[in-house]
């Protein structure tokens, strides 16, 4: 294999190449589909940094990053549940260890600084990514970020079982008795416009009232994340939710269909009915119209919100890995303490209940007042 690691902007015929990459490999990850990578692209200022590795010219494997305070971050990092490097499904595990081996080489060699968050521990290549990483004479650091939950049942009818419990079906009939509810599936541009208004008044009155306000205050997110929506329509591979009651939508999941399982990615639910549990109500019919599909897989993404564990059976953890000089004291000092709280229940605990609010209202304030 032959690697190279350049900065530059891709034209049109480099994302066709990626794209014939991305249909053919192993995860096809939604949050490195080649439209919605474009897009990203168009978001970052400096050129991308691209990790190609090629077998007799052919691209075989590749990652995007993008420069931030000196850090080198997943292009997909901007918006995501998890970031994969993309290799064909045919690579060897000779061909994987050299992409790595020579990916390392490339960050010491040209002393650069890398903090790859949500890798997914259980990808194939993740071992020949450790085993380089222990070989290297970088500073390099794994360390636990946040667990994705899997619901994955032997069957689609035993997936919709799972989802069924008697006290939610309790709870829709107790919706039922109120209004008429109705339950939407889009895979396209239907209503799209009234649909995400919708999501974000609702989404921004959920968390009016806590100490992470909901960051759709904001028009600069809500078109990112509009765009964001529109790409993932266009791939073919995102599905909208949401529960009606009446003529109001009061539950909203955006999903996305990835290696023929689905992908719970964003989601919201109207306060005003919480006592219906509008939010785990969704998932139940979201089950339903899976099973109906075949499907017997629904992935959580990243984190570990309580109401997930009442469906889900399977924990992975997702990670971060730190690369940098053994000479770059103060990210390395940072990364000790980021390693200590996550390995500290109590400590971490602490810190997202008390510590992060704070931190992050202080931005919000900060940004208002300039």
């Amino acid at each position: 294999m032959e690697t190279s690691f350049d900065f530059f902007v891709p034209d049109p015929n480099f994302w066709n190449i990626y794209a014939a990459l991305w249909r053919n490999s192993q995860y096809q990850s939604s949050f490195q589909a080649p439209l919605f990578l474009q897009f990203l692209n168009s978001q970052v200022k400096d050129s991308l940094a691209v990790f190609m590795g090629f077998r007799n010219k052919e691209l075989i494997g590749t990652a995007f990053f993008f420069k931030r305070k000196n850090v080198f971050h997943f292009l997909s990092d901007m918006k995501t549940d998890h970031n994969y490097f993309i290799f064909r499904k045919d690579i060897t595990k000779e061909e994987t260890k050299k992409y790595f081996k020579n990916f390392i080489n490339e960050i010491e060699n040209r002393r650069l600084t890398f903090r790859l968050n949500k890798q997914p521990s259980w990808a194939s290549y993740m071992d020949f990514f450790k085993e380089s990483l222990s070989e290297s004479t970088l500073f390099c650091k794994v360390v636990d970020y946040n667990p994705c939950l899997v619901l994955e049942a032997e069957s689609p009818e035993a997936l919709f079982k799972a989802t069924n419990k008697q006290k939610l079906r309790q709870k829709l009939n107790q919706l039922k008795e109120k209004e008429e509810v109705t339950f939407e599936a889009f895979q396209g541009e239907e209503d799209l416009d009234e649909w995400l208004n919708e999501f974000f008044e609702v989404h921004i009155k959920k968390w009016a009232d806590t100490t992470t306000p909901s960051s759709f205050n904001n028009t600069a997110k809500r078109l990112f994340y509009k765009s964001s929506i529109m790409t993932w329509i266009k791939e073919g591979i995102l599905v909208r939710f949401a529960i009606r009651s009446g003529n109001k939508r009061i539950a909203f999941v955006t999903a996305l269909l990835e290696n023929g399982y689905l992908v719970h990615h964003t989601t919201s639910y109207d306060r005003d009915y919480e006592k219906q549990s509008p939010g785990l109500l969704i998932i139940n019919m979201i089950s339903r119209w899976m099973a109906d599909r075949k499907m017997t897989k629904m992935e959580f993404g990243d984190g570990g919100e309580a109401y997930k564990y009442q469906f889900t059976q399977q924990e992975s953890p997702l990670l971060t890995i730190f690369l940098t000089s053994k000479w770059n004291l103060p990210l390395i000092l940072k990364t000790k303490l980021i390693s200590s709280v996550r390995e500290n229940k109590r400590v971490r605990n602490f810190y997202r209940e008390r510590i992060r609010p704070l931190i992050l209202r202080s931005a919000a304030l900060k940004k208002n007042i300039t």
